[in-house]
Order: C-alpha cells, then sequence, then structure tokens
C-alpha cells in the first residue's frame, strides 16, 4: 500500500485527506500544518499519528523519507522550494496548482522533477471532471472534425472575487501569483489539452477596473465595521451579508475556511481579511482580464475571466470542421452538435453517482485526478487525463507570457520553451 503525506492541511489538503481515507491502494500517514486545530483534525478524523503531525514542512522534511509521496498543498510562494526539496528527498509529488509563482520557478520544478526521474503531477483536476472528460472524448473521437477555435470562459462570481483576490490571499500578485494564472491554470491547462499541439504566440488585454478607491460608494470605510449603517446596507460586498452561515456553510468560493469560526467576530475585529472593503484594500488582482491563443496550424483559442457574475462557472465552446460542443459546466449539460445533424444533449450530472460532497470537488475531478495518481505511482498505463509534469509546465508558461502582454498593451508575443 502507498503512504502519503500531505504538507498543508487546509481546505485542498484535508479534501485529499477525505478521498485518501477510503482508498485500498494508498493511505495518509503523516501531515505538515501549521495551524493546530487542522494537525488535530488530522488525528481525529483521519487517523494520522501525534507524532506523524508536524507543526511545519521544515519539521516534516528534516525526518527524511518516511513515505512514498507528498500532496504539496501550501501557498503558491511556498511551491519551488517545498516541491525541489521533496523531490530531492526521494518523493514523488502530486503538486497543487500553480506550480509556483514565477515561469523561471515553475522550469526549476519541470527540470529538477526531470533531471530527478521523479513521477510529478499537478492538481489539474479539472481534466478529470466529466464535463470535460466528455468533450475531450469527442474531440479523440473525432466527432468535432479538427478543432479550428476554443472559447472559454471563467465567470469567478462577485462574492467569490471579492473573497479571494481582493480581501484573501490571492489579492497582491506580486506576493502570490498573476491573477490569470492563480484563477485561470485550469482553463489554460484545458484550451491546451482541447488543441493538442504546440501555441505559438499569445496576446492579452484586462486590468483592476473596479475594486478601487474612486469606486467606493460615499460612506464607505477601510472595515465594514465602520461603514455607514446607509452604504453598508446597499453595498453587494458587506462582509456581514456575503459571509452568512449559510454561505459559509456550502463552502463555496473560499469561504469553507470559515467554517465553525466565529465570522461576525472576525469581521468586527478589524484583523481579519474578510472584514476589509474590497475599495480601500492593498489590492492589485485584475478584475478582467482576456487571452488570445495561436497555435500551430492556426487553431485559435479565446479565454475571458472575469470577476463580474453571479455564478461561478465555467462556459466553453469548441468549434471544429465537423462539429461543435459547448456548455455551461456549472449546469453539467452539454450541447453536441455534428454538422449537418441534430443537436444532441449529454447530461453528466449523474456521471458520478455518490453524495460525499468531497468526491465532486472540481466537477468530480479530484477524486479522479488522485485516483490517476495513485495509478501512475503504482505504473498503470497512462490515461488520456493525465497531466505530465511538462505538459502542466506548457500551459504555465503561456499564462505567464498572456501577463507579459498584458503588462505590455496586448503585445503579441511569441511562446518560448
Amino acid at each position: 500500500m502507498l503512504e502519503f503525506a500531505i504538507v498543508g492541511f487546509g481546505n485542498r489538503g484535508s479534501t485529499f485527506a477525505k478521498l485518501l481515507k477510503n482508498e485500498k491502494r494508498a493511505r495518509l500517514v503523516a501531515v505538515a500544518e501549521v495551524d493546530a486545530d487542522n494537525r488535530k483534525l488530522a488525528q481525529t478524523q483521519f487517523g494520522v499519528k501525534a507524532e506523524r503531525c508536524f507543526s511545519s514542512a521544515d519539521e516534516f522534511f528534516e525526518k527524511g523519507k518516511i513515505c512514498d509521496a507528498v500532496i504539496l498543498c501550501t501557498q503558491d510562494a511556498q511551491h519551488r522550494e517545498m516541491a525541489i526539496r521533496a523531490m530531492r528527498l526521494g518523493y514523488e509529488l502530486l503538486l497543487e496548482k500553480p506550480a509556483a509563482t514565477t515561469l523561471e520557478d515553475c522550469i526549476a520544478i519541470r527540470d529538477t522533477a526531470n533531471g530527478l526521474g521523479r513521477k510529478v503531477m499537478l492538481a489539474h483536476g479539472l481534466r478529470y471532471a466529466p464535463f470535460f472528460y466528455t468533450i475531450k472524448k469527442l474531440i479523440s473521437e473525432g466527432k468535432l472534425g479538427e478543432v479550428v477555435t476554443v472559447n472559454q470562459t471563467e465567470n469567478i462570481a462577485f462574492w467569490h472575487f471579492a473573497l479571494s483576490y481582493v480581501r484573501g490571499p490571492w489579492r497582491n500578485m506580486a506576493a502570490s501569483t498573476p491573477t490569470i494564472l492563480a484563477k485561470c491554470c485550469h482553463d489554460l491547462d484545458l484550451i491546451a489539452w482541447f488543441m493538442n499541439k504546440k501555441c505559438k504566440s499569445v496576446s492579452s488585454f484586462g486590468g483592476l477596473q473596479y475594486f478601487r478607491p474612486e469606486c467606493a460608494p460615499e460612506g464607505s470605510a477601510k472595515y465594514c465595521v465602520d461603514c455607514n449603517a446607509e452604504t453598508r446596507k446597499s453595498c453587494l460586498y458587506n462582509a456581514y451579508e456575503v459571509y452568512t452561515e449559510a454561505q459559509v456553510q456550502r463552502g463555496t468560493g473560499g469561504t469553507r475556511k470559515l467554517i465553525g469560526k466565529d465570522v461576525k467576530g472576525l469581521i468586527e475585529s478589524r484583523a481579519h481579511e474578510i472584514g476589509r472593503c474590497v475599495y480601500h484594500g492593498d489590492n492589485d488582482a485584475v478584475d478582467h482580464q482576456v487571452v488570445n491563443l495561436l497555435y500551430e496550424g492556426g487553431a485559435t483559442a479565446h479565454l475571458t475571466m472575469t470577476a463580474f457574475s453571479q455564478r461561478c462557472y465555467r462556459f466553453v465552446k469548441v468549434h471544429g470542421t465537423k462539429g461543435e460542443v459547448y456548455g455551461d459546466a456549472g449546469k453539467g449539460i452539454l450541447h453536441y452538435t455534428p454538422f449537418g445533424g441534430e443537436r444532441q444533449e449529454i447530461d453528466v450530472n449523474n456521471a458520478i453517482a455518490v453524495d460525499d460532497a468531497a468526491f465532486l470537488g472540481h466537477g468530480g475531478g479530484d477524486y479522479f485526478l488522485l485516483m490517476d495518481f495513485i495509478g501512475y505511482l503504482l505504473g498503470e498505463e497512462k490515461t488520456v487525463t493525465r497531466t505530465t509534469i511538462d505538459e502542466s509546465i506548457e500551459s504555465h508558461i503561456i499564462g505567464f507570457k498572456a501577463e507579459e502582454s498584458r503588462l505590455n498593451g496586448g503585445a503579441m508575443l511569441t511562446i518560448e520553451r
């Protein structure tokens, strides 16, 4: 049986722990996590021994190689150091996306993995979600002919963007990651997967248009608790209304980390991120961006990222020479039309017959991703969904080039590898 350690036992780390809990081919044997409550959770809910619950990544790594593989779920800026350290100790690695916060760090992780012969996968779980896997299956079976264009939109949702990219840990791009990678590296990976060709060039436009002091309503303050009562009442981003108990219990948009916390107390403390005014913060994460991609052979793709939507969902349309397919991933219905034929509806909502929310993360992709990683370590044949470190870094290169283009007024940039 394979033995796993999880470094970073927050939202993502605990999700993988849930998926490992009943797995017969692997088990969780160690956790490294700075939060004492989360370490206790690893012991009480997942049976990790107290002596294998480490209070830091350093403490874990100092023990040497104590299991087979590491699932690395720490903050993006920590990925390069921890990933390389894990690989040098002999660990195989499942790495949360994005791989790292700079292109140089991403390349260093890739080259270290290849140089040491380590098995490394990035957590691009959407490849495994039935919605996106079905699109890839239609392409692979030739039902769309040759792919000519892909249009994809990442609708982040106004409340999700406010929590994670205005108030939260990804609000400052220099301290975290360019937003197009932090939020859309899944999308860039999916487009590359659908195209199955090398991207030749990229251009991009976007910026921070709305979450700025000049857009603040009259009567606003740096913290919601100090905001004028009437102003707060009419504000879409009023923390008292956005982070209700019902919203937190759903765990959507990054609110899972608030479960069990005194949310009102955090808002009124003036010390927690969720109580900050979205207009008076230190954020610079862009709230909208478009990316244009040119592939070998002339095929094109377009990605739109926007904070301004009610729901958090992806919409995709793939145009081929023999057919087209489109759909809203949040609704789980694909509309496929073979040219000259009738439109068909493909419902993927019942593709996963489980009720446990842990198995439904990323549209069901998290579970199948982890199962494929286990299969990878056990020497099973490569699946069509499996993303190697080389393939994953390819989409990261595109993302970093897109950000470079955006900062240079949308300049067309060649993709260099």
